[in-house]
């Protein structure tokens, strides 16, 4: 019998009813090189589908008795093949889906890993709370996924990443114990390191988050939404970054540059967007005076209701994408992050490398998630479907994060993709010591760490 064939036999032994050899679905994401390319960049023997962590942690078990490697898969939309196998065995968390506990007076709720972030947001609705986390994934992705490779949503300008919703985690480790990552659930504690900091954007490399207690909050009482037009992209990205200043932050705040403006609304110049939350309507009343008055000069009030259209099709990636396959082009997402003073140099610099090269029709770029020291610069780049061109639409970023001091990944993680960029960033010595204490044996995504 062929290998799979025999690993296949003993899981089922192991984990009945929960193992197949028919991979195929599980070598693909969202990762754009795959629909450039003419053969599969993944491969595995099994594929498993724990229900329980119980049985996930004799999957790893298994796995290290084996010496297998594990791969974690979660709703599989990662763009940068952070889902897709190299070898072994696949982890499909997606039927550990249970909401485990909603604490409405502590403000907190508890889910497995394979919990989607729309169902989990729906069933918190029921009670008027919400996660406030809205990444464009938001359909497709799982709690876990969003976890290992920290993850951020629209809203982030106001509510943060998910590294600001994580109270604490539960992981199995890759001896198969599992774990939580603090044993009590206070909401902080100097009792050691957070611990849980040590799974944020791991991809599963350390171990598998099989849940997670997570903080959530009411539903704003009182939304205020509001779009503005400027003559420059520049003018728009300064006017965001005068906003964050203030008291009162923005929960959405998004700058688009003329080709995105024109290509999302429909509208000549850039587009300033903006989503306001609040509890007090005397509060609103006070912001939306204040920056209406703050962006009265250099802009130009827009419709509201570009922020509904955007509200309405923004998860709808994959209508875009099939529009533009239809006049024979494809799309590349590149979302980095810098500090104020660099951020403009870093666009030019990258929409003017990344314009000239073959291939490329075109250059998107909207300023998306904001701090009081930087900002996201989201690009989207449309592209004839050749490798040539994205790899070199890629190696031009590098080249213009490098130059500015800036992050090749500011939501994406890293996946297979930038794994060849991120040694610049990290310190790789004590990452692989890290692993190596942890992981000693190389059961967890061994080929996934930086290189």
């Amino acid at each position: 019998m062929a290998e799979s064939d025999n690993l296949a036999q003993e899981l089922a032994e192991v984990l009945p009813g929960r193992v197949t050899t028919d991979v195929g679905a599980y070598l693909k994401d969202w990762w754009p090189l795959l629909w450039v390319s003419d053969q599969p960049l993944g491969s595995a023997l099994a594929a498993v589908k724990p229900f329980n962590v119980d049985e996930l942690s004799k999957l790893v078990r298994f796995a290290a008795s084996r010496g297998v490697p594990l791969y974690v898969r979660g709703g599989g939309s990662s763009v940068t093949g952070a889902s897709i196998p190299s070898s072994g065995i696949v982890v499909d968390t997606s039927a550990l889906n249970q909401v485990l506990d909603l604490d409405e007076s502590n403000r907190t709720v508890t889910v497995q890993a394979g919990v989607r972030l729309n169902a989990l947001e729906a069933k918190l609705n029921e009670k008027r709370l919400t996660l406030s986390q809205f990444p464009q994934s938001f359909e497709l992705v799982t709690v876990g996924g969003y976890v290992s490779t920290l993850g951020t949503g629209e809203y982030s300008t106001l509510y943060g990443g998910i590294e600001d919703s994580v109270l604490r985690l539960e992981v199995v480790l890759p001896t198969g114990e599992v774990v939580w990552t603090r044993r009590r659930g206070a909401p902080r504690s100097s009792v050691g390191p957070d611990l849980s900091r040590l799974f944020l954007g791991a991809e599963g490399s350390l171990g598998i988050v099989s849940a997670a207690e997570l903080k959530v909050r009411s539903v704003p009482a009182h939304v205020w939404k509001a779009a503005f037009s400027f003559p420059t992209f520049e003018a728009a990205v300064n006017a965001a970054r005068s906003l964050v200043e203030l008291d009162v932050k923005p929960g959405v705040c998004r700058a688009y540059n003329e080709l995105e403006s024109q290509f999302q609304f429909g509208v000549a110049g850039c587009t300033l967007v903006l989503i306001y939350h609040f509890r007090s309507e005397a509060v609103l009343n006070a912001v939306r005076a204040e920056v209406q008055a703050l962006l009265r000069e250099g802009s130009a009030p827009a419709d509201p209701a570009i922020v509904d259209a955007w509200l309405e099709k923004r998860f709808k990636f994959r209508e875009q994408l099939e529009s533009v396959k239809n006049l024979g082009y494809t799309l590349e997402t590149l979302e980095v992050a810098s500090k104020w003073t660099r951020l403009l140099e870093l666009y030019y610099d990258a929409v003017g490398a990344i314009s000239g090269l073959e291939g490329v029709g075109g250059v998107g770029a909207h300023v998306s998630h904001l701090y009081e020291q930087g900002a996201c610069i989201y690009f989207t780049v449309l592209f004839k479907p050749r490798k040539e061109t994205y790899w070199g639409m890629w190696e031009a970023m590098e080249k213009a994060t490098k130059a500015h001091d800036a992050t090749i990944s500011h939501h994406h993680g890293v996946g297979m993709l930038k794994k060849i960029y991120a040694k610049d960033e990290i310190p790789l010595g004590l990452l692989r010591r890290i692993k190596q204490a942890v992981d000693p044996d190389g059961v967890m995504s061994p080929d996934r760490l930086p290189e």
